[in-house]
């Protein structure tokens, strides 16, 4: 199997019950059912017709799925990321990791059938002396696609223009800061707005306040690290910069109803069960 790419099936059954922070890239297809999908606490609605990407190191959670859930995934190393990306302009790029759903419809996607099982062929094709260089361009193009829908659904929506901008350098301000930083007002005063013109822009392209959006992804974090890290409570409690334990204990608590080593208890449980 190639370490740099592997393409696959995902159902219910497959989906983890936990956050996790991914290490591959993944281009997810979904072809039958719904499910939502989190992205670094971002919100998206997949059905039958839908297309998102995700990156490395992106923080992913799945809820609400279907039982008749059917997706296809292409999965892509940091490497291979880089070699896919090589010759697209870096404004593609930049758009495709703040505008990374399309959806299609009708001829549209029939299309991006075609490029699947294309995909499909050539990623069975070990013999072929090209196979990465086919499968590189293949995924070129199908990010091409992509573009252009996000391109043009983007364009039709150009009156919440501003708010969407805003919403996005809020939250990668986000989680380039909230190790240090947890106020409203700090990233407001970053972005040269008012905290209410913020939290009402995050209500009006979220669905919650710029509060909770950073106690969430915060919280998200914190889960990912409890499970994925051998590192003490207190040296948890250190490394998000709580003034104490017993501060940092009752800030989860009080987010997810059971304390830090509970939780850490019962996810690290789960996983050593379904192993």
């Amino acid at each position: 199997m190639n370490k740099e790419y592997q393409l696959l099936e995902r159902t219910t059954i497959d989906l983890p019950a936990y956050p996790q922070r991914t290490e591959n890239g993944e281009l997810l297809f979904c072809l039958k059912g719904y499910v939502w999908i989190y992205i670094n606490q971002q919100k998206y609605e997949l059905s039958a017709g839908c297309v998102i990407m995700t990156f490395p190191e992106q923080i992913i959670f799945y809820s609400n799925a279907t039982q008749d859930l059917k997706l296809t995934v292409f999965s892509f190393s940091k490497d291979f990321r880089n070699e896919i990306f090589y010759s697209l302009p870096s404004d593609k790029i930049s758009f495709l990791r703040e505008h990374n759903q399309s959806s299609f419809q009708d001829e549209e996607w029939n299309n991006i059938l075609d490029y699947i099982q294309l995909l499909k062929q050539k990623c069975n094709d070990e013999k072929n002396t090209y196979q990465n260089e086919i499968i590189i361009y293949c995924c070129r193009m199908l990010f091409y696609e992509i573009c252009n829908k996000s391109e043009s659904t983007y364009s039709k929506t150009e009156s919440s223009n501003l708010r969407c901008q805003l919403k996005d350098n809020f939250i990668a301000s986000v989680i380039t800061s909230f190790m240090e930083h947890r106020s409203v007002e700090y990233y407001a005063d970053k972005l040269c707005v008012t905290t209410r013109h913020l939290s009402k822009t995050l209500q009006q392209t979220v669905g919650c306040s710029a509060k909770e959006w950073i106690d969430d992804y915060v919280i998200l974090e914190i889960k990912v690290t409890l499970q994925t890290t051998a590192l003490s409570i207190q040296e948890i409690s250190n490394q998000f910069n709580f003034p104490d334990q017993s501060y940092f204990g009752r800030y989860f608590k009080h987010h997810t109803g059971m304390s830090p080593s509970a939780y850490r208890e019962k996810s690290l449980d789960f996983n050593t069960k379904f192993k």
